[in-house]
């Protein structure tokens, strides 16, 4: 297994230089990748082990005390931004198990789980959408809808994805479009499209805009002058 050899590689150095530092960047790939690579169990809650559930918390809670990882070279923001959609597709799981009323009862070991869970991805989703808004379109990953304010109608998911807008990447889709029919998956990647190239256009339109506000400035700026500038400029066209 590559991800527990790099992980035990990691440990190793770290333990043969204890003055560097924590690696944090690392260690939140590592764990992405093995919660990536678990194949979950239908048996566990929402179809997710153990394991994979911490992997999935230890990523986004180090990126929640680390927001600054999201500017980490390579593929990490996507990385950080797929967690996030598993946690949606854990929370979809538990509620749909569990009830309305199971995930409210107090002193139940799930119920607690689906709060803390719950608490853990509303805290990286706001932090991901402030960074996705500060990245040209092209770069965005997943635009993830946040968790209704009530609890859903029966038979609804707690969280909706299908309201999710796709990154562009096709293995970032995968992540939202888990268990969808191959048509459904096509249909919904068109139409995550037309959604992207409408956000383009908008953002297009919002950076002209900015431009003309700018020249006007400049041009306040420009007659914005004192009276002794005035009159210099006056006697200069005397003089001329």
């Amino acid at each position: 297994n590559m991800v527990l050899s790099a992980f035990t590689l990691l440990q190793q150095y770290e333990a043969a230089t204890p003055a560097s530092h924590k690696n944090q960047g690392i260690h939140l790939v590592i764990s992405a990748m093995d919660a990536f690579l678990d194949n979950g169990d239908e048996d566990e809650s929402g179809g997710f082990t153990d394991s994979q559930i911490q992997s999935l918390l230890s990523v986004c809670n180090t990126t929640i005390e680390n927001p600054f990882l999201l500017h980490h070279g390579g593929p990490t923001y996507h990385m950080v931004s797929n967690a996030a959609v598993m946690l949606c597709h854990l929370l979809n799981g538990m509620y749909a198990m569990k009830g309305a009323e199971g995930v409210q009862k107090q002193g139940d070991m799930e119920a607690a789980m689906f709060e803390e869970v719950l608490d853990t991805f509303i805290a990286v989703r706001k932090l991901l959408v402030i960074h996705r808004r500060k990245l040209p379109v092209k770069l965005r990953c997943h635009g993830i809808p946040r968790p209704s304010l009530g609890l859903p109608a029966e038979g609804k998911p707690f969280i909706d994805l299908g309201e999710t807008l796709l990154c562009a990447c096709r293995g970032c889709q995968g992540f939202v479009l888990m268990a969808c029919s191959p048509c459904v998956a096509a249909e919904r990647a068109q139409s995550a499209a037309r959604k992207r190239r409408v956000e383009a256009a908008r953002e297009a339109e919002v950076e002209a805009a900015d431009d003309m506000d700018k020249e006007l400035d400049d041009l306040s700026n420009d007659f914005n002058l004192d009276d002794d500038a005035l009159l210099g400029m006056l006697s200069q066209l005397i003089s001329t």
